[in-house]
């Protein structure tokens, strides 16, 4: 395959700008690396005191609290969206992740999305919004798959296709005084229902770093969700 532009975007506000180096090491290292790999992050923080080791460009947000940084990501990023068309692909990932085996040209599809754990735990344990008051609401017996907010991706063009939608759902739940159960995860599930995805990746590139849980030796995974205190990090 000839070269492609690759985005990576990210965001890192206040005290998760701590995981951007290794994450970025991580990515230059292992994912899609016979492409042109660049970084956008949005973060509140100033570029020049990021100190970072590799180029990024950066598009500044404001800090705000838990889980609005989570829930307002698709929002973000359609601020950046004549920036980010100019790619051929895009991929989000979780600042807090670890690339630590090879990522190829297997991710690269029109939407790419990750199935989560709970998807091998089975149906019963999917946690899709349920109240019909939200626009990311599933009714009981629809959706085949949960989908992991920690990894996505696909052509710029889809990948923004669907922001709009997610960032236009969650203002319309914000007007109607209602947060998503599971944040942007509940909006990507309800987007995937009616946009179902061209590439449905396995769990090893969005697994839970929970060893004593999960047999590594038959996920090998690639994309690690790194352990982490978030009451601490979040304050």
């Amino acid at each position: 395959m000839t070269a492609k532009k690759i985005l990576m975007v990210n965001i890192a506000t206040n005290k998760y700008v701590q995981f951007l180096d290794d994450l970025y090491d991580g990515v230059k290292k292992n994912f899609l690396t016979d492409h042109d790999v660049s970084f956008l992050l949005f973060t509140n923080h100033d570029e020049a005191l990021l100190n970072l080791k590799h180029p990024v460009k950066v598009s500044k947000i404001e800090h705000k609290p838990f889980p609005e940084p989570t829930l307002k990501r698709y929002n973000y990023f359609m601020q950046e969206r004549e920036y980010i068309e100019q790619f051929d692909y895009v991929f989000y990932s979780d600042v807090d992740m670890g690339f630590i085996a090879p990522v190829g040209e297997e991710v690269l599809s029109d939407l790419s999305l990750t199935l989560h754990i709970l998807t091998y735990k089975g149906k019963n344990y999917y946690s899709y919004e349920r109240r019909p008051q939200s626009t990311a609401f599933i009714p009981e017996g629809k959706g085949e798959y949960y989908f992991a907010g920690g990894f996505n991706g696909g052509s710029s063009k889809k990948f923004m296709e669907m922001s709009e939608v997610i960032a236009n759902n969650v203002l319309e739940d914000e007007k109607n005084g209602i947060v998503a159960e599971w944040h942007d995860e509940s909006h990507l599930n309800r987007y995937a229902i009616d946009n179902p995805p061209t590439n449905i990746l396995p769990l090893a590139y969005c697994c839970p770093d929970w060893k004593e849980q999960l047999n590594f030796d038959e996920i090998q995974p690639k994309i690690l969700a790194l352990n982490k205190n978030h009451e601490e990090i979040r304050a």
